[in-house]
C-alpha cells in the first residue's frame, strides 16, 4: 500500500463530517491555514471546497509546507499497523501514542507500573556524603535572551540601544521557550526575579546557621542568544541589569557566554581544534545544558577542590523556604545534605546496577503551593480535550503518560527510587560520575535536554541514573511574571517538540544499545518521543495544527522540520559518536590539565560579576 493510502485511512479515521465544516477555506485565518486545509480537503471530493482546493495547491506547489508533507507522508516505506474495524474512533492513540491510551484507560494501574520499575534494592549511600551546600555545590542556571519587541522602549538599556538596532530584521537562528526580551520590565524579567529570590532564600540558611553570615554561594549563569552576533550585548545586558537592579548579599555571580567557552577550550586543548566548537552555550539547549554541568569539573581543578556536586535551577523557579519547613521541617540546606544516597548505588528491578550520581527534585506551581507542596506541576488531561474541536491530540497526546510520570516519580515522598522522569531545573551531579561515565546531552537536543541526558550513559548491565531527591520540591513561577514572553514563545515551542520527535527517534536508533531496550526503560513519558514512524507523525500533527496556527506556524515550522529531518538523516549519528568522543576526552584531558600559569583560572575570574 503507498504511503498516502495510509494517510488517506488515517486521515478519514480522525476527521469527521463536523470537522470538514470548521476546515472551511473561507474560515481560514490566512494563506498557509488555507493550503493545510486544501491539502486534507484534496482527499474528500464530495467537499464543497474541493476543486478550490486543488486549484489552490496546484498554484502554491512549490510552497516549503507543500514539500514537507511530501516528504514525511511518501519518504520512506513504514509498516503502519492500522485497524480499519477501530474501536475508538476520537482518536488514534493506539498507533501513535500508546503510552497515551494505556494511561488513559489506566491511570492507576499504570501508576503503580511506573513505580515497580523504578524501585530500588541493595542501596548504598555515598562514601562522601554531602556535609556543607554552601562549600560543596556549584549552583548553575541558564539565562536565554533575545531581541526587544519594542526597538524604541525605554526599558532598554541605554548602554545597549543604539547597537542594538542592527538586530530589527535579523533572522532569528535558536528556539526557546520564554527567552528574555532585552525591552522587559522589571516585572517581567526573569533575571531580576530569580536571582532576588534565590539570594532570600539563602538569606534564611544563614538565619538557620546553615552558613556563615560572610559566605556566599557560586551561581554560574550561562548566557544564550536566539540570535547570532547579539552575545556581546546580551552579556552586557545580563551586567547592567544584576548591577542595576539586585543587591545580592549572599550569591557570587558568573557569567559565561560563547566566547568565554572558546577560550576555555583554546585552553584546555590548546592546538588540538578536531572537536572545534563543542564546548558552548549558544544553540541548541543540550549545548548550554551540557556545559553547566562540565563547568563543574573545571571549578574543582582550578578554583576550589572543595566543589564536588552542581545543582542547577531556573530562574523562574524558586526555593519556598517557608512552605519547605512547614512540610518537611527542614530548609533546602537541610534537604541537600539528607540526600545519603545522591551518590550512591543501588539496584534496579532488572537486576541491573545504577549508579545515584545523578540527583532530580520536583516542581508545584506557584497557584498550587497553598494548597499541598506535593502537588504534581502537571494535571491529567481533561477527558475532552481530544473529542471535542479538531487538534493533533487526537493523533498525539504526550501530556496523559507526562501527568502520570510526574504523580508517580515526582510526587514520591521516599527515597528508594530512581527517576527516569526529571525536570532540568532540579537537578543535580557529582564530580566522580561526570569523572566515570562523561554524560552528556548531544548538541543537536533542542527539547527535552535534561530527560536525554542519561541516554548517553546507559549500558548494558550498569547505567547513571538520578536519586531521587525526597522533599527537594522548588516553587515554578513563570506564569507569574513571563506570560508576554511564553505566549510570544509559543509557535516555536510547538515547533520544537516536534523536532523533539525526529530527534529522539533518530537517537535511540543511534544509541549502542537497541532501539526496544531504550523505550522500555523511559517508558511511559520520554519513550512517548521515540517512534519508527517520526516523519509521518509528525507530519500529520503539523498538518493538523497547521490548520488552525496559520502563518507564523506553518513558514517557520516546515523549514525548521525539513533541516531537522535532513540532519537526523546524515549527521546525527556521526555527530552523536563525535560528541561522546568528545566529552571522554574532555574529562581525561582536564584530569591532567595542569594550570601552572593559571590561565583557566584567571579566565573563571574574569566572569565574576564584580
Amino acid at each position: 500500500m503507498q504511503q498516502l493510502d495510509y494517510f488517506e485511512k488515517i486521515l478519514k479515521n480522525i476527521v469527521s463530517d463536523k470537522d470538514l465544516l470548521n476546515l472551511s477555506l473561507k474560515n481560514s485565518s490566512d494563506s498557509f491555514s488555507k493550503l493545510c486545509r486544501a491539502f486534507i480537503i484534496k482527499f474528500y471530493n464530495e467537499n464543497k471546497d474541493f476543486n478550490e482546493s486543488m486549484s489552490l495547491l496546484n498554484s502554491l506547489k512549490d510552497e516549503t509546507c507543500l514539500r514537507l508533507f511530501d516528504e514525511f507522508f511518501n519518504s520512506q516505506s513504514q509498516n503502519i499497523t492500522f485497524n480499519y474495524d477501530r474501536k475508538y474512533n476520537d482518536h488514534i492513540w493506539d498507533i501513535f501514542c500508546p503510552e497515551a491510551l494505556e494511561s488513559y484507560n489506566k491511570p492507576e494501574e499504570i501508576k503503580n507500573k511506573i513505580l515497580r520499575k523504578r524501585k530500588l534494592t541493595n542501596l548504598k549511600e555515598s562514601k562522601n556524603h554531602l556535609t556543607n551546600p554552601a562549600k560543596e555545590i556549584l549552583f548553575l542556571s541558564n539565562v536565554l535572551i533575545t531581541t526587544p519587541i519594542d526597538y524604541f522602549s525605554p526599558n532598554i538599556p541605554i548602554e545597549i540601544k543604539d547597537e542594538l538596532q542592527k538586530f530589527k530584521n535579523v533572522r532569528q537562528n535558536y528556539w526557546y521557550d520564554h527567552p528574555i526580551p532585552l525591552d522587559a520590565t522589571v516585572n517581567e524579567n526573569e533575571i531580576i526575579y530569580g536571582l532576588k529570590n534565590l539570594d532570600e532564600a539563602i538569606a534564611y540558611e544563614a538565619q538557620r546557621n546553615n552558613l556563615k553570615i560572610s559566605d556566599k554561594i557560586k551561581l554560574v549563569l550561562s548566557v544564550s542568544v536566539t540570535h547570532n552576533g547579539l552575545e556581546k550585548i546580551a552579556l552586557e545586558y545580563v551586567k547592567l541589569i544584576i548591577k542595576k537592579s539586585l543587591n545580592l548579599k549572599f550569591i557570587e555571580v558568573y557569567l559565561f557566554d560563547e566566547d568565554i567557552c572558546n577560550k576555555i577550550y583554546s585552553t584546555i586543548f590548546q592546538k588540538n581544534h578536531k572537536f572545534n566548537n563543542l564546548l558552548g552555550v549558544n544553540g541548541n539547549y543540550g549545548r548550554h545544558y551540557t556545559f553547566l554541568k562540565y563547568i563543574l569539573l573545571i571549578y574543582n581543578k582550578v578554583i576550589k577542590s572543595d566543589f564536588r556536586y552542581s545543582f542547577k535551577i531556573d530562574l523562574d523557579q524558586v526555593f519556598d523556604q517557608k512552605m519547605l519547613l512547614k512540610n518537611t521541617s527542614s530548609s533546602i540546606f537541610e534537604i541537600f545534605k539528607n540526600q545519603k544516597f545522591w551518590g550512591g548505588t543501588a539496584t534496579d528491578f532488572e537486576g541491573k546496577k545504577v549508579d545515584l550520581g545523578l540527583l532530580a527534585g520536583a516542581l508545584v506551581n506557584k497557584n498550587d503551593i497553598s494548597k499541598d507542596l506535593f502537588t504534581p506541576d502537571v494535571q491529567r488531561p481533561k477527558i475532552n480535550n481530544f473529542a471535542s474541536d479538531l487538534s493533533s491530540k487526537r493523533i498525539f497526546c504526550p501530556e496523559w503518560p507526562q501527568s502520570l510520570s510526574t504523580e508517580a516519580e515526582l510526587m514520591y515522598k521516599s527515597n528508594d527510587i530512581q527517576r527516569i522522569h526529571v525536570t532540568g531545573g532540579t537537578t543535580g551531579i557529582t564530580l566522580e560520575s561526570l569523572k566515570k561515565w562523561a554524560p552528556f546531552t548531544p548538541s543537536f537536543v533542542n527539547r527535552a535536554e535534561d530527560q536525554a541526558f542519561v541516554i548517553s550513559s546507559i549500558n548494558k548491565n550498569e547505567y547513571l541514573s538520578h536519586c531521587h531527591a525526597k522533599n527537594l520540591i522548588m516553587r515554578h513561577d513563570k506564569h507569574a511574571f513571563a506570560q508576554k514572553s511564553i505566549e510570544m514563545s509559543k509557535f516555536g515551542k510547538e515547533i520544537g517538540n516536534l523536532e523533539r520527535i525526529l530527534v529522539f527517534s533518530n537517537y535511540f536508533e543511534a544509541h549502542e544499545l537497541d532501539f526496544k531496550i531504550l523505550k522500555e526503560h523511559f517508558w511511559p513519558f520520554t519513550s512517548v518521543f521515540s517512534t519508527e514512524h517520526a516523519e509521518f507523525l509528525v507530519g500529520l500533527i503539523f498538518l493538523i495544527d497547521g490548520c488552525f496556527n496559520g502563518e507564523e506556524y506553518v513558514s517557520l515550522g516546515a523549514k525548521r522540520l525539513l533541516d531537522t529531518q535532513k540532519f537526523c538523516k546524515t549527521k546525527l549519528n556521526a555527530q552523536y559518536k563525535t560528541e561522546k568522543r568528545f566529552w571522554r576526552e574532555f574529562v581525561d584531558r582536564l584530569e591532567l590539565f595542569d594550570d601552572k600559569n593559571h590561565v583557566l583560572k584567571s579566565i573563571i575570574n574574569s566572569t565574576k560579576i564584580l
